[in-house]
């Protein structure tokens, strides 16, 4: 993401323009735009124009429309099974739209018109915020525009005859491709021959899809990760290595020897990714990575949650209470809480984070995006290593003893009042 021009006051008031250049420049996009705010961007509008004799004629124009936000649709882009082996060339692009009405006059456009916005990459959008740039905002631009971002983890999860091309950016789990392939069984000698073929035949599918999906010349890219259970990887893995000596190519051979982890997941699916994440073999040397720390972060919650849940809460109610005691170690949240269209919900989130930093715990921030963060969101979406127990129920009664003795108070000072 190019940033193009930011202004913001020491209230959080302003506005920043963006550039957006690939798929997970819309996912910020997406997660910065919130109801209310007002955006504008490059727009396509078919005008209507009457002759003197009547007749109409329509064409399509380019013009600046403003909105103020009431809808924000994101679609990533997935790649859908592909049977029999077939390429299917690039992934299809995430798409990004908002809508709204239009609150800036434009001669194309009547003041109040219903219209959405279709983001485009290389194309500017600006976006001032109704509420103001509060400080999960203000970071979200900050890791938007740091430059020489990517891939840093390419993953292939496998089985026999099926495999799916995984992408780990920071804040994105993307699958560009999938192989799907029926491979005959191993029987009888002849069916062992056939069994064979079939799988020449998936591995042959597999090198060139891999080539055309892996961006495996990439300086970002940390690791190639070839996953399964069995012994699928290790098979996959020989066969791309002979096959890129066979057609001399060097590149691929140092990359594949120098990068690559061999690592043995239960099941041949995406959702496996959490597993290889938090292996020793990759979290060793992906250690720095954000999405890695996710894994490390969740695995340590509910390592915590089965030995010791006076010290693991999750929920928004006790995470709260958690935090109002000073009691929060590490703060695990995921962005969709801070996609709430309610900004009292955002700002108790924001003042939640905010809170921890300052007691000095850590705060871990899921992309729902990745596999990790979407197990976070089936238990709420928050949760809190304490770094000392808590029996939730005495906080509980605790605070509703608070809230009793502030009721007495109040009921006190009106009796003296009348």
């Amino acid at each position: 993401m190019k940033l193009v021009n930011r202004y913001i006051d020491k209230h959080g008031a302003g506005h920043v323009t963006l550039r957006p250049e690939d798929n997970e420049d819309m996912w910020h996009l997406y997660n910065l735009i919130a109801e209310g705010d007002s955006v504008r961007a490059t727009a396509l509008r078919r005008v209507q124009n009457v002759s003197s004799t009547g007749s109409t004629e329509s064409h399509r124009v380019r013009t600046q429309l403003t909105i103020q936000v009431s809808k924000v649709e994101f679609s990533p882009s997935v790649a859908p099974a592909q049977e029999g082996g077939g390429d299917q060339g690039a992934a299809p692009a995430a798409s990004l739209h908002i809508s709204g009405p239009v609150i800036s006059e434009n001669q194309y456009v009547r003041m109040g018109a219903f219209h959405t916005l279709d983001i485009e990459p290389n194309r500017d959008i600006r976006i001032e915020k109704s509420d103001g740039w509060d400080s999960i905002a203000r970071k979200r631009v900050e890791d938007a525009i740091v430059p020489g971002r990517g891939a840093e983890v390419a993953a292939l999860v496998c089985g026999e005859g099926t495999a799916a091309f995984c992408l780990l950016s920071e804040h994105m789990t993307i699958v560009p491709h999938r192989i799907s392939m029926s491979i005959p069984r191993k029987a009888a000698s002849a069916g062992t021959s056939q069994h064979e073929k079939g799988m020449d035949k998936f591995y042959a599918t597999i090198y060139e899809s891999f080539l055309r999906h892996i961006p495996y010349a990439n300086p970002s890219l940390r690791a190639i990760v070839i996953a399964s259970p069995g012994w699928i990887r290790d098979s996959v893995y020989d066969y791309l290595l002979a096959e890129a000596l066979k057609r001399n190519d060097k590149n691929l051979q140092k990359v594949l020897r120098e990068k690559t982890l061999k690592v043995h997941v239960n099941s041949p699916h995406v959702h496996s990714l959490v597993e290889v994440l938090k292996s020793p073999e990759v979290s060793s040397q992906l250690k720095e990575a954000k999405f890695a720390k996710e894994g490390v972060a969740l695995d340590r919650f509910f390592k915590m949650l089965g030995s010791d849940e006076t010290r693991a809460w999750y929920g928004p109610d006790h995470v709260r209470l958690a935090c109002e005691r000073g009691a929060v170690g590490t703060l695990l949240i995921s962005d969709d809480l801070f996609r709430s269209s309610d900004p009292a919900t955002r700002k108790k989130y924001v003042e939640m984070v905010e809170g921890v930093q300052k007691t000095g715990g850590e705060v871990v921030i899921f992309s729902s995006m990745h596999e990790s963060g979407q197990q976070l969101n089936q238990i709420t979406g928050i949760a809190a290593i304490l770094t000392y127990p808590l029996d939730v129920e005495v906080v509980e009664a605790e605070e509703r003893e608070e809230a009793e003795e502030h009721k007495r108070q109040e009921q006190e000072l009106a009796e003296q009042r009348l």
